[in-house]
């Protein structure tokens, strides 16, 4: 079930398929009688959910949203939402006057879960006016639920290392290659009095230990479900392996700060950039941060994928983001929304945070357009193309896209916080990693009715 993406003969895509499509014209959009989204376009507003909720972000997002309604005379209003709060707040608007009509996401959890309780609106006619699934790397990220989309996803996000070079320099060490070689830097690099630490890895019971600190199963192979969704982390097979990466995460556990107990991403930032820590795992958001409020760090940092026990290979937790679409009385018109943006603010968008939103279409990655944006050229060999080897060559996986195929159960379980709570079990309490499985995998069962 290894998930490897190889994109080499894929290069050839043409960046002419995003840049068509019904919306890039001059011509207004209508809707005919009986959809949804009929009546004058004065009667409604277009309501965006935005989890990119940086001001330069932001700003674009509501530019764009200002740009449609001069050109299309429908209004679309943006709102920040902080990703911790996003799923929570569509749930309890949704079939109110406070409904939003699309809004943006970081795990496909969520968009498996809304889509079982018939709130999402399929978009393949918008993947395929944008450049068709084979833009999408072949169509790895788009996670189809019984044969249709309801995620545009305009960036990829994995989770990997970053590594202060200039401290490996000073202690005589290397990149690690292995457990073995991690934990050994992590000592190397910890001197307690000094507050330094080997590394940030987040426990607290949200997304970014979901997210982050899960990749060290994924360096062991470690799946939650089977083919057949029988729950297989206490099973004969899995057992040892999340054993293993258990009893890892407890030898580098000495070796964080004491913030890792209530760490989410901006604490996974904050130390890096203030060399509290030499390691932390992030995306390629860390690179835009760091050249904003600390650019002399840029020389002295390096990218690496966690590494498998015993050196045969790393992995990195899969994530992306993406735009989608709600059950709404506009949906129609929010789809031409969303489709317009796609097509005409999608490179003005990705560039407010250019290394972090690495593009979920192999058209944009190559267009000469993205890539001349001045933090991408920057940072290309440091921050940028080791995120494509990662993509090509790394064991890439996630709690909520587990299992045969895309299904609320995986997102259940991500949004239930389980993973991060056996985390917690032999690092904060102390727990026997074996018994700590047992009655996660227990759990697990009865959340999903096993």
């Amino acid at each position: 079930m290894r998930k490897k993406l190889f994109f080499l003969t894929m290069i050839g895509v043409l960046v002419v398929g995003l840049l068509s499509g019904c919306l890039g014209s001059s011509s207004k959009p209508s809707t005919s009688d009986g959809e949804k989204g009929t009546g004058d376009k004065e009667d409604y507003v277009i309501r965006v959910a935005s989890t990119e909720t940086g001001p330069e972000t932001m700003e674009v997002l509501q530019n764009a949203g200002k740009a449609y309604e001069e050109e299309f005379g429908i209004k679309v209003e943006v709102e920040a939402v902080p990703l911790a709060d996003i799923f929570t707040k569509i749930n309890a608007t949704h079939g109110t006057s406070a409904q939003y009509d699309a809004f943006l996401t970081g795990y496909i959890g969520h968009i498996s879960i809304l889509e079982e309780q018939g709130k999402l609106a399929p978009v393949d006619d918008i993947i395929e006016n944008i450049g068709g699934k084979e833009d999408f790397y072949n169509g790895h990220i788009l996670f189809p639920i019984k044969g249709k989309t309801y995620w545009i996803p305009y960036d990829y996000n994995l989770a990997y290392g970053y590594i202060r070079t200039d401290w490996l320099k000073e202690k005589g060490l290397s990149v690690p290659k292995t457990w073995e070689e991690l934990v050994n830097v992590a000592k190397e690099f910890t001197d307690k009095e000094a507050n330094k630490y080997g590394l940030m890895m987040p426990l607290k019971s949200d997304g970014a230990t979901n997210w982050v600190t899960s990749s060290l199963l994924w360096a062991n192979n470690v799946r939650i479900f089977d083919d057949n969704w029988n729950v297989i982390l206490d099973s004969e097979e899995m057992k040892p392996k999340v054993v293993e990466s258990l009893n890892l995460l407890k030898e580098l556990f000495p070796y964080m700060p004491a913030e890792a107990a209530k760490a989410s991403y901006a604490e996974l930032t904050e130390a890096f950039i203030a060399d509290q820590v030499g390691m932390t795992f992030y995306s390629g958001r860390l690179v835009d941060i760091l050249d904003q409020k600390k650019p002399e760090l840029g020389e002295n940092f390096e990218v690496f994928g966690i590494p498998m026990k015993d050196g045969d290979g790393v992995a990195a937790s899969l994530g992306y983001d993406s735009i989608a679409v709600l059950n709404s009385e506009h949906t129609d018109e929010t789809k031409k929304f969303v489709e317009w943006f796609y097509n005409e603010k999608i490179n003005e968008f990705l560039h407010t945070f250019g290394v972090h939103y690495f593009p979920a279409q192999e058209s944009i990655y190559n267009s000469e357009e993205w890539r001349s944006d001045e933090v991408i050229t920057k940072y290309w060999e440091t921050g940028v193309e080791p995120q494509y080897e990662l993509l090509k060559n790394a064991e890439l996986h996630s709690i909520d896209s587990d299992g045969p195929e895309t299904d609320a159960r995986p997102g259940e379980v991500f949004e239930a916080f389980l993973i991060p709570k056996l985390f917690q079990k032999v690092t904060l309490n102390n727990e026997d990693p074996e018994k700590a499985v047992e009655e996660i995998a227990d759990e697990i069962r009865a959340l999903i009715g096993e």
